[in-house]
């Protein structure tokens, strides 16, 4: 190839890198503008407050200071689990760097280091998203077209933790498409008895 040639061939690479650059932010601030619950500021009851007055598994509650508090089981004896989600870094075009734990009765466990923007979602997603229905938390990270998801369910005196990666895609047609992965087990956390 002549230098010609190669400069423009860099040229067309630095200008696909740039639009699929602009796709990706694009997509995210798509994706950021998402809706969120109402809360209720009158009473100081959030959406997942009321969930739990009709039988929901979880909700989120304020604590006396006001701030969200923690995600807690409707039945008795069942442990106190909730997500934490750490910003550690920022990565190549400003992607979030995230330590993601899960705490059980108080106690964190590191779950894992993710390149992604991450939030609770709430058990009224669950089947759209195809989190199983026995999942007692769950959250998804997603940056840029690509994602993961993870979820804990309790069997016997163990918490699970799962994930699975998610993207968006295109097929050989061009039409857009989801990417869904095989769940995998992350971690299992024994419950003190």
């Amino acid at each position: 190839m002549s230098s010609i040639e190669l400069l423009i061939e860099k040229r067309s690479t630095e200008n696909n890198m740039k639009k699929v650059f602009i796709v990706f932010t694009i997509s995210f601030l798509i994706i950021s503008c998402g809706k969120k619950e109402p809360t209720d500021s009158g009473n100081n009851k959030t959406t997942q407050d009321s969930k739990q007055e009709t039988g929901s598994i979880t909700t989120q509650k304020k604590d006396e200071t006001g701030s969200t508090g923690k995600t807690e089981n409707t039945k008795p004896g069942k442990p106190e689990v909730k997500w934490e989600f750490k910003r550690v870094g920022t990565g190549e075009y400003d992607t979030p760097i995230n330590d993601v734990n899960i705490i059980v009765n108080g106690k964190k466990h590191f779950i894992a280091k993710e390149y992604y923007s991450f939030s609770e979602m709430p058990v009224s997603d669950y089947k759209s998203y195809e989190i199983p229905a026995d999942a007692i938390i769950a959250t998804r990270g997603w940056w840029a077209g690509m994602g993961i998801d993870y979820w804990a369910v309790q069997q016997g005196y163990e918490i699970i933790v799962m994930k699975r990666e998610i993207g968006e895609t295109s097929g050989e047609d061009g039409e857009p498409g989801d990417y869904t992965g095989k769940p995998e087990k992350v971690t299992s956390i024994k419950l003190d008895q």
